[in-house]
């Protein structure tokens, strides 16, 4: 089989050969330097970027019918030569994403993130005149479907909207903890990494092709047609190709796939996208910050309303989420939070969970070795964690060193926070660099402590815990804002819109100005709401997916 040679090769010390323009047409997984021809195969669909949405996105249209060409800037694992494309300087807010949270590596950020599945809410769509920027061209009633469709395809169950559903087959009552806060729960993956989800269609497709270490540094646009006609992709070592398609789908990530919109705008002065006054503005994140501490005074409930749930490999978190009827009766921001149990035994119980998650999935526990020594750290809580676990399917959380609220704000989307280029530093292949100047209002400290009053207050009256704010927090001390840190929840850069004054890309993720160039993630969010964004972009990826094999059809 060709992969398995491909797979061979990449073991080998021996020089890679180069293959024939008619293998690449058969084949599956290349890389870029392993292909002689500058001009690669056409296809229906070229999707830059193997990350999550990439991933989703080619798979998707594959099972459709189309011909796709993924092109991913990494390889099959992490290495520092491709890292060091992420070129970038930030101006603003501190931001660890720039560096820690672009990675590229088939699977990209899925290799590494937490894996969990939230929905937006009605609130998080709409306009709302206490919110400058705010407002999609979307509701959710239009996304309701395709978060059920996403939840399927990334094989979770019961659904987003059953949290009733999984309280009962934990034997627990749903619990009612304030008419002002919510309790929802988040959904983890059995199997966070999505390359290693998909593998076997990402690897056995004929009609979908992965291109790895194949950087996209440039869209050759055709003003007559306006389409973007073919793609310019180079490796680290200097080879350039080209690969042209009916469409294309950027799905990079919020910041690299905006670097790659202004760059190729700077080469083509016709480009429509670089003349677009929102290009790269209103980039977002969610402020974090440990707002809280806790004690508990009834463990027993206590417990009962913040212990994970375990069903079936999938771990169920509570998390508080302010109401929206709160949210517009005091002109508040979208806001949630999550209770972090700080143990002394945490980098055991870390392995333990790395341990049964891997068996879970089939895998081998890549800490098997040390397992025995983890495992025995742990004697003294093993009692009450297993009691937990197969009586209740609950996490026992131990807490010796205390609790804390862990908040997740939405941001005011400011338009100049914003991504800019970086002439003056590029990488090794010229791309430009980046310039991230990430602001942040100011007006979100507010809501944070309006959120911490509300949850104490809900706390206090139940009695199961005390709860003593930050004492900047419940201050409302505009220098909390040093010590609140970005989520890797990256946002904005190329909203969506109706029309070109308003945003980048219209409701169907195409560019403005372009028939066949299309953005795919979160960058094109107009607002960053109160969740991990990753779920509602894999929901408008695949209703882009629904839209252009609509236009196939048509």
């Amino acid at each position: 089989m060709l992969v398995e040679s491909f797979e061979r090769s990449r073991r080998s010390e021996a020089p890679r050969r180069a293959f024939t323009l008619a293998e690449v047409t058969i084949g599956v997984i290349f890389e870029l330097d392993q292909i002689s021809a500058t001009e690669l195969p056409a296809c229906d669909i070229v999707v830059v970027g193997g990350g999550p949405i990439g991933i989703v996105v080619a798979v998707q249209l594959a099972r459709s019918g189309h011909e796709v060409v993924v092109l991913e800037a990494g390889g099959r694992t992490v290495d520092a030569v491709a890292q060091k494309l992420n070129v970038g300087i930030n101006d603003g807010h501190p931001h660890n994403g720039l560096s820690h949270a672009r990675i590229r590596v088939l699977g990209g950020n899925s290799i590494v993130w937490g894996g969990t599945l939230l929905p937006y809410t009605s609130i998080d769509f709409a306009h709302r005149e206490w919110v400058e920027n705010s407002g999609w061209p979307l509701k959710l009633q239009d996304i309701a479907p395709y978060y059920d469709r996403a939840a399927d395809f990334l094989g979770v169950k019961p659904g987003i909207d059953c949290d009733g559903d999984v309280w009962k087959q934990a034997r627990a009552a749903a619990p009612v903890f304030d008419d002002a806060i919510e309790v929802v729960l988040t959904r983890s993956l059995r199997e966070r990494n999505l390359a290693r989800l998909f593998r076997n269609e990402l690897t056995s497709r004929s009609n979908l092709k992965l291109l790895l270490h194949a950087i996209v540094t440039d869209l050759v646009f055709d003003k007559a047609t306006n389409c973007v006609k073919t793609v310019v992709i180079k490796s680290i070592t200097g080879r350039q190709a080209r690969v042209s398609a009916k469409q294309f789908v950027i799905a990079c990530g919020t910041i690299e796939a905006t670097r790659l919109l202004l760059s190729s705008a700077q080469n083509d002065r016709e480009a429509p996208w670089g003349h677009n006054s929102w290009l790269g503005c209103c980039f977002q994140d969610h402020l974090e910050i440990s707002a809280a501490r806790l004690v508990r005074k009834r463990a027993e409930s206590f417990d009962n309303l913040f212990d994970s749930i375990l069903l079936a490999g999938h771990k169920y978190q509570p998390k508080l989420r302010l109401a929206e009827r709160v949210q517009k009766a005091e002109k508040l921001l979208n806001i949630g939070g999550v209770l972090q149990f700080d143990s002394s035994l945490q980098h055991h119980i870390d392995n333990v969970k790395l341990f049964v998650s891997s068996v879970l999935r089939g895998a081998v526990p890549p800490n098997l070795r040390t397992i025995p020594r983890h495992s025995l750290a742990l004697v003294k809580i093993w009692g009450p964690l297993i009691r937990r676990y197969f009586r209740e399917h609950r996490i026992f959380n131990h807490s010796d060193r205390g609790i804390r609220l862990l908040i997740n704000c939405e941001q005011v989307p400011l338009r100049e926070s914003a991504i800019r280029l970086d002439s003056e530093r590029r990488d090794c292949l010229g791309m430009p660099g980046v310039r991230l100047d990430w602001r942040i209002d100011g007006r979100e400290i507010h809501t944070i402590a309006r959120f911490c009053e509300i949850v104490r207050d809900a706390l206090t009256r139940i009695g199961i815990a005390d709860m003593q704010l930050h004492p900047k927090i419940a201050a409302r001390d505009i220098s909390i804002l040093d010590e609140c840190v970005d989520s890797y929840h990256q946002c904005g850069g190329l909203r969506m819109a109706p029309t070109f004054d308003g945003g980048v890309v219209d409701p169907d993720l195409r560019v403005h100005g372009t028939a066949n160039l299309h953005v795919a993630g979160a960058a094109t969010f107009p607002t960053s709401g109160y969740a991990n964004c990753t779920y509602t972009a894999l929901a408008l990826a695949l209703r882009l997916c629904d839209r252009l094999t609509s236009y196939r059809n048509a």
